[in-house]
Order: structure tokens, then sequence, then C-alpha cells
């Protein structure tokens, strides 16, 4: 019971470190994970997706700086992984890979959600992570040469 409760005190002041603007992106990554999962159980992947970029379209500020760029998206992946944790689910890469993605979009930072797919030990295995300029943003450097990822993220049905 003590460990929950320095746990609970350490995560709290972390929350309370962050700028109020910090505090809105991780409520709003908290919820999206939430919304993005009900989402893909009732919708399906090729309306939710429709639905974010056509919500994330449009709005935004434009950033010039490169090294600007890299810092407010890196501390939006950890604002994420932070929602994930504390989330009343288990989001999978994909929950985490959209929201990242949405937010990123309505923040005017150009990024490609994509997935791929392995077969390892006879198993078919798919991972969905977000890439900017050919660099994933929320896992490894090489995950691209471990899964073989699709050329786009949605395609059309027969």
């Amino acid at each position: 019971m003590r460990d929950r409760w320095l746990r609970l005190r350490r995560q709290g002041s972390i929350l309370w470190r962050l700028s109020w603007a910090e505090r809105g992106w991780l409520l709003q990554a908290w919820l999206m994970l939430h919304g993005v999962a009900l989402a893909l159980r009732w919708a399906g992947f090729q309306r939710v997706c429709g639905w974010l970029e056509h919500g994330a379209s449009g709005g935004g500020e434009t950033l010039e700086d490169e090294d600007q760029v890299l810092i407010k998206a890196q501390a939006l992946v950890r604002l994420v992984g932070g929602a994930a944790a504390w989330s009343l689910c288990r989001p999978t890469c994909l929950h985490r890979s959209l929201t990242l993605w949405w937010l990123l979009r309505r923040r005017g930072i150009a990024c490609e959600l994509r997935i791929g797919v392995r077969k390892e030990e006879g198993r078919f295995e798919a991972h969905a992570w977000v890439e900017r300029q050919g660099m994933a943003l929320n896992d490894q450097a090489n995950v691209g040469q471990d899964f073989a990822p699709f050329d786009t993220a949605r395609w059309s049905l027969p």
C-alpha cells in the first residue's frame, strides 16, 4: 500500500511540473486514446482514419524551425505515453499511434501513420507507429526493418 502511495505521489509531482498547455495535451491524449479504442471497435479502421484525418486538417500552428518541431513532437510522444500508462483500457500500438498522429497533425506537424507486418515463428504480427521525414517518432529507429510497412495506411476495400 505504501508503494502505491509513493508511486501516485511521484506521478502527481510530475503532473504538476507540466505547463498548463502540456496538461491540456495530456488530457486530450488520454481522452483520445479511449475515444480511438471505442471508435475502432465500433466503426473500424478505415472510418476512424477518415474521421481523424478530417478532424486534424486545417488546424494547428505552423512551425518553421525543425529543431522546434522535433522538440514539440517528442514532448507529445511522452505525453501520449503518459496518457497510455494511466489509461483505463490497455492501449495498443495502433491506439497510441492514431492518437499521436492526430495530435501532431492538429499542431501543424506533418507526419505519417505507418503500419507494418511480419511473420515471426509462424505467427502473423502487425505494428503501428508514426514517422516524420522517414524517422520513427514513437518507436525504435529501425522499426521499418523489423516490420514491412505498407505503402499507405489506408486501402480501399472491394
